[in-house]
């Protein structure tokens, strides 16, 4: 009975998606070596809120980085 306490009260519900994220959530629970769709969506949402919104937009002038373009500056 102290195991039921401790486990959030799960709320069973249906949504309905594209085959294409089925194929996607499939390929990532696959990846991540994840038992169910439930996992992939915490896994999903603990990596979206541990990236820094501040950092979004902090260089909007800088160019995207391409390390061949470099190299062959340095050796051309």
């Amino acid at each position: 009975m102290a195991q039921a306490l401790l486990q959030p009260q799960a709320h069973v519900t249906t949504i309905q998606l594209h085959d294409d994220i089925i194929r996607r959530l499939n390929s990532l629970k696959k990846e991540l070596k994840l038992k169910s769709y439930e996992e992939v969506i915490r896994e999903l949402l603990k990596s979206h809120k541990g990236f820094k919104r501040s950092y979004l937009g902090a260089f909007p002038g800088l160019k995207e980085f391409d390390r061949h373009a470099e190299e062959d500056d340095r050796l051309g």
